[in-house]
């Protein structure tokens, strides 16, 4: 599972869970990928070619909102 850290320039810069979830990070030129891609989309290679996992990207930003509404409520 490839996710979208930052955007610089013409370069995306994308962590690498690999098959392993071991996290690393690789960079590719922004030209092959979804022209419509933001920080935090999940990206998935399917037939040689990069498209986003709209529902793994929901899944996560939801999880994420949820756990900072948990950290910022006050208890």
């Amino acid at each position: 599972m490839l996710i979208v850290d930052r955007i610089e320039e013409n370069v995306a810069v994308l962590e690498d869970t690999g098959e392993t979830g071991a996290a690393g990070f690789r960079s590719l030129p922004l030209d092959w990928l979804p022209a419509d891609i933001r920080e935090g989309d999940v990206l998935r290679k399917v037939q040689g070619s990069y498209c986003i996992d709209t529902a793994e990207t929901e899944k996560r930003r939801h999880a994420a909102a949820a756990l900072l509404t948990e950290l910022t409520d006050p208890v």
